[in-house]
This record gives structure tokens, sequence and C-alpha cells, in this order.
């Protein structure tokens, strides 16, 4: 994975921070290596320091992007530079963003380690496995975080040979894992690959709840260009009808939207689930981007009903009966707002409703079964592989 996950609290960080949580305890099983790539990722002394002490039974492998600094000018150029124009020029583009010297990093250590399972995180990333020359190669697995392809949808002329390169990439592997029960649907459709559906979890801390509730609405959002979208939504076509209404934004969001009379920016904070603990109601304005939105899934946990768009509840395995309230229109959010901060009976409901939903679909022991039964039903394989090699 090219990100830290020990650096920003992101969804898709959050997410890898779960999901390392559970390889760490699998050490007693596996030797688990984590390898990333500074370049992409903040990979600083404090935050591989970071790294280390969060999981300390994980190793971590950095290799460079470029491999060679500028000033290094032969290494650079004929090594890095001019062998990627090549590449560029000869190998579709629009999805995969690896380049030849990465590929030979991520080769040889794959090839130097004999992994039994490797996990590759984004499409984009997906053919760091073409260089790897070991003849029993291992199982392959990738985690795609999100359809690529719909992510770049702005690229209206370009979306055929999007979608053609990502399914081929995809095709590459022997199981690809998804979070959305949509990108479950069309990645089977088209790779004729094992595709997984792997639940997001978050402990069930609905009865940490506190009341009265210190904050009416709060919103949470990193700074990608959905949420900033979203946000400037929020302010142009919501706010204005909840007027005595203050909604609480939390995340590096605030560092890109404007000031509003009845919006309160916190930006980045040490304790989220604070916030969730003291708010009434969770807002999460959509208007585009893919896959399952963790700040839905996290609002729910804390049995918070949830007023979003349709884009919101992508991912989610029910559309409805969820705990949240779906509208696309400024004003009809609004008034959703309005009626969860005032009305006691349609709050208990709609509580209820996205308790139920968390505890059937989001519990960590949903996720652990589903991981649990890929991992051994892989270590079963890889034991009766071994068996027949040896016979």
């Amino acid at each position: 994975m090219p990100d830290n996950p020990c650096e920003g609290k992101a969804g898709n960080k959050t997410r890898a921070g779960q999901f390392l949580d559970y390889l760490q305890s699998l050490h007693d099983i596996y030797d688990v290596d984590f390898l990333s790539c500074p370049g992409w990722g903040i990979w600083d002394e404090e935050s591989t320091h970071q790294f280390k002490s969060t999981y300390p039974k994980i190793n971590l492998i950095l290799r460079q992007r470029k491999g060679y600094p500028k000033n290094q000018v032969f290494k650079y150029l004929f090594l890095y530079k001019i062998p990627n124009l090549i590449y560029r020029l000869f190998t579709p583009h629009q999805v995969n963003i690896s380049s030849p010297l990465l590929q030979r990093q991520v080769g040889q250590v794959i090839d130097q380690n004999n992994y039994d399972i490797v996990i590759m995180s984004y499409a984009y990333f997906g053919r760091l496995i073409d260089k790897v020359k070991k003849r029993h190669k291992p199982y392959y697995i990738i985690d795609t975080h999100d359809f690529m392809t719909v992510q770049n949808k702005a690229k209206a002329h370009k979306i055929g040979k999007m979608l053609q390169e990502e399914i081929g990439i995809l095709k590459k592997y022997d199981e690809i894992w998804t979070y959305s029960i949509e990108e479950e649907y069309i990645f089977g459709q088209f790779t004729n690959r094992k595709v997984s559906l792997i639940p997001v979890s978050f402990p069930d801390r609905h009865e940490t709840r506190m009341t009265p509730h210190q904050y009416d609405v709060i919103y949470v959002a990193s700074e990608n260009t959905h949420n900033i979208k979203g946000a400037e939504w929020l302010i142009n076509e919501v706010l204005p009808h909840i007027p005595g209404i203050t909604v609480h934004v939390v995340g590096k969001v605030c560092n890109e939207i404007a000031d509003a009379d009845n919006l309160v920016k916190h930006g980045v904070v040490e304790d989220i689930d604070s916030f969730y603990k003291k708010a009434r109601v969770a807002i999460c304005p959509m208007l585009s981007g893919t896959g399952i939105k963790i700040k839905v899934i996290e609002a729910l946990s804390f049995g918070l009903p949830v007023v979003t768009n349709r884009r919101g509840v992508d991912g989610l395995i029910n559309k409805t009966s969820n705990g949240c309230l779906v509208y696309d229109n400024g004003k009809e959010f609004a008034e959703a707002i309005k009626q969860l901060v005032s009305d006691d009976i349609q709050y208990e409901k709609m509580r209820t409703e996205a308790i139920s939903y968390f505890g059937k679909n989001h519990l960590p022991a949903k996720e652990k079964e589903t991981l649990d039964n890929i991992f051994l039903h892989e270590l079963n394989q890889v034991d009766g592989r071994r068996k027949n090699e040896k016979g």
C-alpha cells in the first residue's frame, strides 16, 4: 500500500489500519510484511517509528518510487526516467501508475521472500506484480478500495479505455476485494475471478452516546475533491434552510471550505469519538464518488441517524431501513435534518434502524469471519500445494 495508515484519518487509512490490526493478530500463523513507497505516502523518521510502534509484529519494507535522487543524473535518467517514458508510450496508463523501476523492486521483494499470499492495494498499482519471476507464484489478492474508472468519470472520452484497462489489471489477480455491493456485482460480471465483499467494521458504540447532545449535527470529512464538492453544496443549498441549527465540521475538509453563520469548523481532532458521542445527527453531503462511505458506517456504529445524498449510501447492502435518510434536494435535505433534531419519535425510529442495520452487517466479528475464511482457506491450499511438491 502506498500510504502510511498511521498518517492522517481519511477513510482509506482507517480501513487499512483495521486490516493491519487483523493481520497482526495472525502473527502466530503468518509472517507479515508491509511494503510501501515513500514519495506517495508520508514516511519520514517520525511516521516510520509510529508505524513500527503501532504494528510491532509487522515488518515494514520501504522502496523508493523513483529509486535515485535527481543529483545522481546518470542513474536517474537511464534507470528511471527514460525507461519510464518508454513504458508509458507502449503501456495503457489511464489507470496504471506503476513504473518499470518500482515493478522491479516489488518483484524482487516478492521473489526473495517466497510469500504465500500477496495483497496489493488499489488498481492503480495492480501492475506492480508484472516483474515477479518466481516459478510458484503466490496467491494474489487485489484490495481495490475504489472503482477507479468511476472516480475519473469526468474524463468521459476515456471511460471505455479506462474500464478495459482496469478490468485487465484486476484479471491479473486470483481474488478481488471490494467493500461495495455494487462493485462486487460489476467486478464479478467482468473479471471471471473470485470477488469477495469485505465488511467494513467498527465496534458497536451506540451505548456510549451521551445525552443531552452537545452538537446538533456533525459532518466528518477529509479534503478529497468529492468531500469538498459536497461541503460546498451543504453551505450553499442546505445551511440557509436550517437557521438555528449548527453544523460542526471535523476533518481536513475545514481547510477547503468557506465560513458560514451556522457552521463551526473544528479541523483535525485527536478524539473523533467524543464528537460522535455528543452529537444528535450525522450528515454526509456526497454528490459524487464511489464505494462505501466509511464516515457513514462510523456514524451508524454510534447509533447516529445519517442524512445523506444518494451517493452516500453507495456500497451499503441495504439502501433503506439502514438509519439513513436520503435526499438530493437541498431543501429536503435540510427538512430531514430539522425533523431529526426536533422530532424525538422520528429520531428514535431512525436510531433503531441504524443500530439494527449496523449490528447485522458491520460488526468486527462479521469482518473477522469473512477474512478468516479467506486466509484459513488459502492456508490449507498452500499446505496442499507444498505436500504435492514434496510428493
